[in-house]
């Protein structure tokens, strides 16, 4: 989907992440950004389900697109997170390489301890990039920018300042309003779609159902070149991985967007037809992306 070139070759495993060392734990002045719109104030132990569930279903395919990640190198995780992708990355690029991993809200980062791997509070919009030291290698983020509506352009090119020459930028981000049954037989279906209105559920949450897509045009308008873009999608059953935590993430974007209760039914029709394994869905697209500045 625009231009493709030939990614570095890649090498490595990843491993598990563990506990805490507060040296490599940088903290700067709050943003003043508003926080991230799934923050885990307040339900810390169902957004470790949650999140538990989205590394499990993500991080497969994001180890699989980073693989060209070469020792040595500097990366820079953005909205990082609990980290896992981060600690896959520490071991990428071994003890010669070095990793900063970022967001505004480092809870659970500052339970690593990973020797390569340093903790940075910070919004890639409003902080300094300078607290991030030496350019990088490669800047990478997945499933963040989609949460920035409005101010993506802004985030992306921020991102591309802290490469350096002939460093890479790589983002995952979705289309989600694909995200629908499949099987119009199916008793639930015709409930599901009144609600869903082919995606537009997105709309008065403020987001943006096909942003994923636009990735590889945003990339060109923040100067980066050989870009490439990758989409995939799946059909999956009611009560699957994906289906277990896409029922708590359209709670919580409901209730953070100040759900009323007609549209709190409407969730419910929703995460009962998720929870139903005769129930089958298409997921969201998800759009790799890769850009290159230049030399």
């Amino acid at each position: 989907m625009e231009t493709t070139s030939r990614l570095p070759t890649s090498i490595g495993l990843c491993r598990a992440a563990g506990g805490a060392t507060l040296s490599n734990v940088v903290e700067p002045a709050p943003s003043q950004h508003p926080d991230y719109r799934l923050a885990a104030a307040g339900r810390e132990s169902a957004e470790d389900e949650r999140l538990d569930l989205l590394e499990q279903i993500y991080d497969p395919m994001s180890r699989r697109r980073r693989r060209f990640v070469q020792p040595g190198w500097r990366c820079l995780e953005i909205g990082a997170g609990r980290g896992s992708m981060a600690v896959w990355l520490a071991e990428q690029v071994g003890p010669t390489g070095h990793v900063v991993a970022t967001d505004i809200d480092t809870r659970y980062l500052t339970r690593l301890n990973v020797p390569n791997l340093q903790v940075i509070r910070h919004s890639i919009l409003d902080d300094p990039l300078e607290l991030l030291g030496e350019p990088f290698d490669v800047v990478c983020s997945r499933l963040m920018l989609f949460h920035l509506k409005g101010v993506q352009e802004q985030a992306i090119s921020r991102m591309a300042e802290c490469l350096r020459p002939g460093g890479w930028l790589f983002d995952e981000d979705c289309d989600w309003g694909t995200a629908a049954p499949v099987d119009p037989a199916h008793p639930r279906y015709d409930a599901y779609q009144r609600v869903w209105r082919d995606g537009d559920w997105w709309t008065p949450r403020g987001y943006d159902k096909a942003f994923g897509q636009k990735l590889p045009a945003l990339f060109e308008r923040c100067g980066l070149q050989e870009i490439r873009n990758e989409a995939s999608t799946e059909v999956v059953r009611g009560g699957s991985p994906w289906a277990r935590w896409w029922i708590p993430t359209l709670e919580v974007i409901n209730e953070l967007g100040g759900g009323d209760e007609a549209s709190r039914r409407e969730v419910e029709v929703m995460t009962e037809a998720l929870a139903d394994p005769t129930f089958w869905l298409e997921r969201e697209v998800v759009h790799a992306c890769w850009g290159r500045r230049a030399l």
